[in-house]
């Protein structure tokens, strides 16, 4: 015991040696900004200490400076050291936030290494955005099935194992697959196909959407969502009311919707959030129209929610996700949360896409209660387990889906994933029944410089979840050369084969079909990809070998195909470009000849102002062999669409045009269409609002027609400003310059307009008079920040007890700056370079209060003081200085002088020998 307890007191001894830390514990860090943090060394001990080796824990991409000379550290001594960094691309996409170094020391007895971090917090948007190439997608009903593009963007900069679900508002449309999954690096874009069907049962919705919702797999959240527009092409178009989503919140809007139809209505839409009570808030959403032709109405997208503490009720319309079924109607739904990852959730509804109506008419649509139990945490492991009850009397058939997912982070570099899932269908006519299962498992791990993903599921053919008859398997293995380069080989084999139970209808009958549906699809392709970066430019290579296949009752199709995929991207200050190009070798069915087609695709953005430009040239999909009027195989398809986003007059006026041209040889059509969306805000609470939809339609068909249409919306929008709830409290500040330090605002002395403005980690802009507002602000202590970056220094206590409202002016008095730089003095006929970018410049003043600045790759510096006398020295043995400490006086009326600090090389003697 005396042993242990000796060794215990030594090595807390040894440990109080040495105090090595950063400054800051965490930096938050904006892309393309350079920051510093300060790593602080004190030598806790009585004796004399060498730091021999400062050095990082690995090469950190954007670390521009660091100490790398040994130094002695007295007594009782301490150093504050600059780290700089610059937050690139690379940096941004590190993997782990933690920034680590290793510092070496000897003194008399030992020769030690400790280790010191900070944690970088990244200005990052975390979203995934999910979009096609074109703001509608054309859909010909023709065709057993079409296919649209559906491109997936990872906004972050760190990499992502998302799930990708689709669903048909309202129900009507067969998409396959309806979930899939990817695995994004940052800011990689990836590219899916999706196959379309349209239901000939349905007859009273001519027009589809599809909303796609994307869900990270790590911790099961919502990280994006889009609703995806659909076009059927007819020759005579009828257009029940504009494409365009609800912007906004808090908001109601009353516009006059007019069509060339004559199908003309008013429409009301709007959302609020408030509190009821001190423990009840309440939010609420409305969409109506009110048809002016026999007048005529239909309630849509409206709804109430109730929340209180962990426990929130919502009735009216309904959706939900994570059931492995589509739920959507008008019912109930409450869920409650409990731990610190719990939650569960019970519906109810009628899957039915309108709230109550009298303009379409009511039929009954499916009964559906479920229920979800999430459960785990959001680290390690977490999971779902959910049970959907579905009588759908339309269609009489009963079906009941139970699905569990669990999610399982090894450590940072190994995620496993695994779903399983059965269900049971029920004909109630024909007394047919199905059972059915699917099962999942993904893979996602690094070692050392490798990558490795393997995502596979399975469901049988006769499963109702929205993997029903699909095969999937993704497994694709990288290696990362360097920063710049890697390398992957990949495989992907997907396959849909459903089944569905008979029509109920009309009865079985031994080789009658009508009353079945049958479709087939696969895509199996092997690849190796390349990708590698020159300066701004990103380069894509990939050859693969793909073949697919596509069959129905009618007809089957088969194309295999050599492939060459090449992309081409760079971002040029505002200007952004992207190509992509996929050559094919390919053959269809059994027959012997050979064709070359090609797809590329051109987009060209510049700020707001963004250019698509599609070319197709003969059959790239299995699809395309579907549509070949006549015995010609050759074709080509053009799309051309460009968009713009502006705001002018101080912001008050803002809007989008798009418009864009489709001609398809193999679809023998022609399609344009322009749309622009206009808001003008006439006060802070009231803005007017437009739209307007031009669109032509003209086949090129045989017996060709054309067609042409319009749509225009005009409308007033209320903002409302959001109430300062119960228990909470209205925070108002003025800022002011408070140019006689006396806290008054004064004639004479300017407010602070659009200056940033922090409440803890609350951010607020001044207006034009000075002003800032912080509602519902909880009873507390906060730190009021402002204009760190000018060095403004407020002249009032910064710390903020709230237990009521405030409204308060506050004086700033701005600190004046002090610039300065180095120069170098060099011998006759020396031309080395030298660099003093990260040299750290103190500035002491007379009450002992040291300031730091470093100095940036122009060789420039800057402090930002009060007046007064200060002492400003480099302390860097780098280089000798002429004159490494110099004395200035600062006053109130500024400092105009640049300090100058002219240094020489050591150790470098140039001999010039004449002849």
């Amino acid at each position: 015991m005396f042993v242990l307890l000796n060794f215990s007191w030594g090595f807390a001894q040894e440990k109080k040696d040495i105090q090595i830390h950063f400054e800051n514990d965490s930096v938050t860090v904006e892309k393309g900004s350079t920051f510093t943090n300060f790593l602080i060394i004190e030598n806790k001990s009585s004796e004399e200490m060498m730091i021999q080796n400062i050095s990082p824990q690995e090469q950190y991409p954007g670390l521009l400076f660091y100490p790398k000379t040994d130094f002695t550290l007295g007594p009782g001594q301490s150093k504050n050291l600059p780290v700089k960094l610059i937050a690139n691309v690379d940096f941004m996409k590190l993997r782990s936030n933690k920034i680590q170094f290793q510092v070496s020391y000897a003194t008399s007895k030992v020769t030690r290494a400790e280790n010191a971090s900070f944690f970088v917090s990244k200005g990052e948007n975390k979203n995934i955005a999910i979009y096609t190439a074109t703001y509608e997608n054309f859909i010909n009903p023709a065709l057993p099935q079409s296919s649209i593009l559906l491109t997936v963007e990872n906004q972050g900069y760190s990499k992502r194992t998302v799930k990708i679900d689709l669903q048909s508002i309202p129900d009507g449309l067969e998409i396959l697959p309806k979930q899939q999954t990817l695995s994004l690096e940052g800011l990689e874009k990836q590219t899916l196909e999706i196959k379309i069907a349209v239901r000939k049962q349905n007859t009273l919705y001519p027009e589809f959407n599809i909303n796609a919702i994307v869900t990270d797999l790590l911790d099961n959240k919502i990280v994006g969502s889009n609703t995806l527009y659909l076009v059927i092409l007819s020759h005579n178009r009828q257009i029940a009311r504009g494409n365009e989503a609800a912007s906004g919140s808090n908001f109601a809007e009353m516009s006059y919707n007019e069509n060339s139809s004559g199908f003309n209505f008013l429409q009301l839409r709007g959302n609020t959030a408030f509190r009821m009570s001190e423990n009840l808030k309440s939010r609420f959403n409305i969409g109506a129209d009110y048809y002016f032709e026999d007048g005529l109405y239909n309630v849509y997208d409206t709804w109430l929610e109730l929340e209180r503490k962990n426990t929130v009720l919502r009735l009216g319309n309904v959706n939900s996700s994570d059931y492995d079924y589509p739920v959507f109607g008008r019912g109930g739904k409450v869920s409650t949360r409990f731990g610190n990852s719990n939650q569960i959730e019970v519906l109810a509804l009628e899957s039915n896409y309108n709230l109550y109506g009298t303009y379409f008419q009511q039929t009954e649509g499916s009964t559906m209660v479920g229920a979800k139990y999430a459960f785990g945490n959001a680290k390690s492991f977490n999971g779902k387990v959910s049970y959907i009850f579905d009588h759908d009397p339309r269609f009489n058939v009963d079906t009941q889906v139970a699905n569990a997912v669990t999610s399982l982070l090894i450590n940072e570099k190994h995620i496993i994933r695994t779903e399983v899932g059965v269900s049971n269908e029920k004909g109630l006519l024909n007394k047919d029944e199905n059972t059915g299962a699917s099962m999942g498992a993904n893979y996602e791990g690094k070692i050392g410089k490798w990558d490795i993903q393997s995502f596979n599921s399975f469901a049988t053919k006769s499963y109702a979840g929205i993997k029903r008859g699909s095969f999937f398997s993704n497994q694709r293995i990288g290696r990362q050369f360097s920063a710049a380069q890697r390398a992957f080989i990949q495989y992907q084999h997907s396959q849909v084969e459903p089944e569905f139970l008979s029509f109920q209808s009309e009865p079985i009958q031994p080789g009658n079909t009508s009353n079945l549906r049958y479709y087939f699809n696969s895509t199996e392709a092997l690849g190796l990809g390349y990708q590698f970066s020159l300066k701004k430019w990103n380069f894509l290579l990939y050859p693969k070998v793909e073949k697919q296949k596509t069959a129905n009752f009618y007809t089957s199709q088969e194309l295999f195909s050599y492939r060459l995929e090449a992309n081409i991207s760079t971002t040029l200050g505002a200007h952004g470009l992207n190509l992509t190009a996929e050559y094919s070798y390919s053959k269809e069915n059994d027959n012997p000849e050979w064709f070359n087609s090609l797809k590329t695709t051109l987009s060209y953005r510049y700020k707001s102002f963004s250019l698509n430009g599609t070319a197709q040239w003969n059959a790239i999909s299995v699809f395309d062999l579907n549509s070949y009027y006549d015995g010609n195989r050759n074709f080509a398809n053009y799309n051309v669409y460009a968009s713009y986003n502006f705001q002018m007059f101080n912001h008050n006026l803002t809007g989008s045009f798009s418009a864009g041209t489709f001609y398809s040889e193999l679809y023998k059509n022609l399609n344009s269409n322009i749309t622009g969306n206009l808001e003008y805000k006439i006060s802070p609470s009231w803005s007017t609002t437009g739209y307007f939809n031009l669109s032509g339609y003209k086949s090129t068909a045989e017996y060709a027609t054309s067609g042409s249409y319009y749509q225009f919306r005009v409308g007033i929008k209320k903002y409302f400003t959001t109430a300062t709830t119960l228990g909470n409290h209205k925070v108002a500040f003025q800022f002011f310059e408070d140019k006689n330090f006396n806290g008054l605002l004064e004639s004479g002395e300017s407010v602070l307009a659009n200056e940033i403005v922090k409440l803890d980690n609350y951010v607020a802009i001044t207006d034009k008079n000075g002003k800032v507002v912080f509602q519902n602000v909880p009873e507390g202590t906060y730190t009021l920040k402002m204009n760190e970056s000018a060095g403004a220094r407020l002249m009032m206590d910064p710390v903020i007890m709230v237990h009521a409202n405030i409204n308060r002016k506050v004086g700033l008095v701005k600190n004046i700056r002090v610039s300065g730089k180095l120069t170098e003095i060099r011998q006759a006929y020396d031309v080395l370079e030298t660099d003093v970018t990260g040299i750290v410049v103190y500035a002491k003043s007379e009450e002992g209060m040291i300031y730091t600045a470093v100095v940036n790759q122009k060789n420039e510096f800057e402090f930002f003081l009060k007046d007064g006398k200060y002492t400003l020295y480099i302390e860097n043995d780098k280089y000798s200085y002429t004159q490494p400490s110099q004395t200035i006086q600062v006053t109130k009326e500024g400092y105009s002088k640049t300090v100058v600090f002219e240094y020489k090389k050591k150790d470098t003697t140039i001999k010039v020998k004449k002849f």
